[in-house]
């Protein structure tokens, strides 16, 4: 499946300043070849500087979440750390883009007069806003940082080439989506520290039900499910769905498919608990709009590769995993945060 990434890239550029970093320097060889893909040389500097590009636009994010050094944890739980997926996913992006480049003419796409203004004047947009030493430690120097400019731009054609031979029509019912907002309290038993589970009694389970007889009734005179929940110290939870969608309850599914815009419905029981649903509307215009794009999006990676995944397996690709395994993530690269 294909992302968006490559296509942002040259507008995020512009705001890629002043990266900082500590940590022992390490000379590169950035002419050093650590792929090749049908005879051309993808050198150690276009690597490191996508790499650290890369590195630096998630570190501001991921490190809230798992602290600076995020790099260098199992984050996924895969037994490997977040940095050697990202170096990985990395390097089959440049392959993905030299092969794209190599096969640029079979689509007709190529780099316009337009194009080429616009990456000359990032370029030198980005080389003056980072100083030498950034600009040393991710190896960016003009020809470096417009090749990759020009790879993601092709990256971009090609991928809206593809995208353009999509069948654009898809099938109304099978994309609508309905809004419904419920509320649930849990009629499984308490756990104990060994494990235990003590079932809930006859009368706390009684006690449980009314408090959600109460809810539906007031939510019936109301319109308020959010606000009865509320009132009974439990919440709401507001979702869309659609046609084969597997995620809801099925009890609470079924009950919801019966109700009309603005119905409540009566409490639902099941083995895991007690369910009040509110329907706010049995078509959702852009929850089903964001599903038809959902849809089109599925075909458009699909054509995209249908297209590139018979070159890569025909393409000869050999890797210098040395080169490659010795990019690390000592050093911490980040991006300006605006207030």
């Amino acid at each position: 499946m294909k992302n968006r990434f490559a296509g942002v890239l040259v507008l995020l550029f512009t705001m890629m300043t002043a990266l900082t970093g500590c940590a022992q320097k390490v000379t590169l060889d950035n002419t050093a070849e650590v792929v090749n893909v049908n005879g051309m040389s993808i050198p150690m500097g276009e690597l490191n500087f996508y790499l650290r590009y890369q590195q630096a636009q998630m570190q501001n994010f991921m490190g809230v979440y798992f602290g600076e050094d995020y790099m260098s944890q199992d984050i996924m739980g895969m037994g490997a750390t977040y940095g050697d997926t990202v170096r990985e996913s990395t390097v089959d992006a440049l392959v993905e883009y030299y092969l794209i480049e190599q096969n640029a003419d079979d689509l007709g796409i190529a780099l316009t007069d337009e194009d080429d203004a616009k990456i000359a004047e990032v370029v030198k947009a980005f080389l003056t806003d980072n100083d030498s030493k950034t600009l040393e430690l991710i190896s960016a120097d003009e020809a470096t940082v417009t090749h990759l400019l020009e790879l993601t731009t092709l990256q971009v054609k090609a991928y809206a080439d593809r995208a353009a031979t999509i069948d654009t029509a898809v099938n109304e019912e099978e994309i609508e989506q309905k809004r419904i907002s419920y509320v649930m309290t849990s009629t499984i038993g308490t756990s104990s520290a060994d494990g235990t589970v003590t079932d809930l009694t006859a009368e706390e389970l009684a006690e449980k039900k009314n408090t959600m007889e109460a809810i539906a009734s007031k939510a019936k005179e109301t319109g308020d499910l959010s606000a009865a929940a509320e009132e009974n110290g439990l919440s709401a939870v507001t979702l869309t769905y659609g046609k084969g969608d597997n995620t809801l309850n099925e009890a609470v599914l079924t009950a919801a498919d019966q109700l009309s815009d603005g119905e409540v419905s009566a409490v639902i029981e099941d083995e895991s608990g007690y369910f009040v649903v509110l329907m706010e509307s049995t078509l959702d215009k852009d929850a089903t709009e964001a599903k038809r794009q959902e849809v089109l999006g599925e075909r458009e990676n699909e054509a995209y590769n249908a297209w590139y995944e018979p070159l890569k397996e025909a393409a000869q690709i050999t890797k210098n995993e040395e080169l490659i395994q010795s990019l690390t993530f000592e050093r911490i690269y980040t991006t300006p945060v605006e207030e």
